[in-house]
């Protein structure tokens, strides 16, 4: 890093050379100050000092002087120096000097011949403060530059990453597709043969084995089959658009409840669900996945019970799902939201713990927030928020 310095230039001797002594017995020692009787000359000093990478902090020109006028050479010199600050010099009918070397030069300051000490010392030490706070301005823009451009390189060496976590994830989900699930439905369809062609060869306790062998089988596809839908939704972009939540719970309810003609399930949906703004398959996989645990977990029950209220909060608006199953200890609640997380176990209640993963997964895509709460005994309510549809009112 070069000389921090300030040039003065004034065509008589005693003048310059006064001056210069008037800023060495004032100013710090790590300032270089140079000193010209001409434009010509300033412009030597200037050129010499910026070849050694010397930075001019200010330039101090009189404006009566032959040849190139100081509000002249302070215009040129502008174009070499931009950055150091200009002052002139000048006696009282010099304003025509003046307007020229501000319109051109950027002209900091101008002081009037003869010139007071005070002033003069002032003026420049203002100069100086000036040049420095530009300088570390300048300093902290470059290093903010350069960490945005690190930050951006970083970014693409993420996004790089993560494109390449994806492949991998794309291959993963080729895999449990393909790979797992062809060796399970040999294992089940050999499982089938052999019950269907040697059934009366086997004794009960193979037939059982056999039989467990199918249900692990099926057992395994349902896990696989979940997965690879948990895998999608991680992937998925949510396609927005207004979705009916008040047909998506009746309809789905209704699909749910077919097969189970032997249970009582008293579903009740207290008002019109409003639209939201969302992606409709996305959403029928959260209802779905909400719905099939309220009717699980009530199986026990004489007679089940299933609630859909919502309420307006903030412009979302929340939705909960109430039943009067199971339940169970809150204090392990923070566990459910992730994948393989369960309350019970599989002999209790079948399931692999990643609906409720893939319900949060999907919320999250939307903006929303998750919750639940319950007693054991006493039952479940899970709630979840989305964006309202533009024009409905989220404060009614």
């Amino acid at each position: 890093m070069g000389r921090d310095m300030i040039l003065c230039v004034d065509d008589e001797e005693m003048i310059v050379d006064a001056l210069k002594m008037e800023l060495i017995s004032s100013l710090p020692e790590n300032i270089t100050i140079e000193t010209a009787r001409n434009a010509e000359e300033a412009f030597q000093v200037v050129e010499e000092s910026i070849n050694q990478g010397d930075n001019f902090i200010l330039v101090i020109s009189d404006q009566r002087m032959p040849g190139i006028p100081g509000d002249v050479l302070l215009a040129e010199l502008n174009k070499l120096i931009p950055d150091s600050l200009k002052i002139l010099l000048t006696g009282y009918t010099d304003i025509d000097g003046i307007q020229y070397a501000i319109n051109n030069a950027g002209l900091f300051r101008y002081i009037q011949k003869p010139w007071s000490r005070e002033d003069l010392i002032l003026t420049v030490k203002q100069a100086i403060d000036k040049f420095k706070t530009k300088r570390e301005l300048d300093e902290k823009t470059r290093q903010i530059i350069k960490m945005n451009e690190e930050l951006e390189k970083m970014v693409k060496e993420r996004t790089a990453q993560l494109s390449d976590a994806l492949k991998e994830l794309e291959a993963f989900t080729y895999t449990v597709s393909h790979d797992l699930k062809s060796p399970l439905r040999s294992i089940d369809l050999y499982s089938r043969y052999i019950l269907e062609d040697y059934s009366g060869e086997l004794n009960d306790e193979v037939k059982n084995m056999v039989m467990s062998i199918r249900s692990i089988c099926g057992n395994m596809f349902e896990l696989i089959d979940n997965l690879l839908l948990y895998s999608m939704t991680a992937k998925a972009r949510p396609e927005l658009t207004t979705v009916d939540m008040d047909t998506l719970f009746r309809n789905t309810f209704k699909d749910m409840a077919k097969p189970l003609k032997d249970r009582e399930i008293e579903f009740t949906v207290e008002g019109r669900l409003p639209e939201v703004t969302g992606d409709a398959v996305l959403l029928k996989q959260v209802v779905s996945n909400i719905l099939s645990n309220a009717v699980k977990f009530t199986r026990n029950e004489k007679q089940a019970k299933i609630v859909v209220k919502h309420c307006f909060e903030d412009h979302k608006v929340w939705f909960s799902v109430t039943d009067n199953g199971v339940g169970f200890d809150m204090k392990h609640a923070s566990k459910l939201f992730g994948i393989f997380q369960r309350m019970h176990t599989q002999n209790q209640f079948e399931g692999f713990g990643i609906g409720l993963a893939t319900v949060k997964k999907i919320i999250d895509k939307h903006g929303g927030e998750v919750g639940i709460h319950s007693e054991e005994g006493i039952g479940t309510t899970v709630r979840f928020s989305l964006p309202v549809s533009p024009g409905k009112d989220a404060n009614v």
